[in-house]
């Protein structure tokens, strides 16, 4: 013998159905939701942590007592307006040269800027960026000797920056294969220290 259910039992067992596949869904959504918001927050933790190794990399650019040497090397003059018209020129100078070399501070070797802070940057006298301004020019011209940077001795460039990187040339010399991750990590760090130096 078959029994039908009524008409209302049927209604109320579909309106359940219904409101567990709505909530079922909405679950669904909440997880998916929260997943993406962890695998977003996890993205950017590695990146934060990527930046910070990167920078922990790499040899800040030296912080010099400029003032002690300006006020050391007019130190001996006898007229102290004189001399503190001689020290304000020395300070700025020494800002301006500061500012030029900076840009190409990442082109001098590790070993090169060690022998720089323990060689020179002790005494007052050598705390002048012209002290620096002989390692940068010497890492920058080996940069110009081994192709990574193109230099033209018969013109001078039209900016304070290099004329022009090549790039690809100088990352072809650690890897002929184009497509290979050396090449690609290559080219993007160059990208961008061509865009560090695009900002003096």
């Amino acid at each position: 013998m078959i029994v039908e259910k009524p008409a209302t039992q049927i209604k109320i067992s579909q309106g359940r159905n219904n409101a567990n596949r709505t909530i079922s869904a909405a679950l669904g959504a909440a997880m998916e939701m929260r997943v993406r918001t962890i695998q977003t927050l996890l993205f950017i933790a590695a990146l934060l942590i990527s930046q910070i190794a990167s920078a922990a990399e790499r040899v800040p650019f030296p912080d010099l007592d400029t003032e002690g040497y300006c006020t050391a090397l007019v130190s001996k003059m006898l007229v102290k307006t004189e001399q503190r018209i001689e020290r304000d020129k020395c300070l700025l100078e020494e800002r301006a040269l500061r500012a030029r070399l900076e840009p190409f501070w990442y082109l001098v070797k590790r070993t090169e800027s060690d022998r720089l802070k323990k060689n020179y940057l002790t005494e007052v006298r050598f705390q002048t960026y012209l002290t620096v301004n002989s390692f940068v020019a010497s890492a920058l011209g080996m940069t110009c000797l081994d192709g990574r940077v193109f230099c033209s001795p018969d013109e001078p460039p039209a900016t304070t920056a290099l004329s022009a990187f090549r790039s690809d040339y100088y990352c072809y010399l650690g890897s002929t294969d184009a497509k290979s991750d050396k090449f690609r990590n290559c080219s993007t760090a160059e990208k961008k220290r061509k865009e560090q130096l695009a900002k003096y």
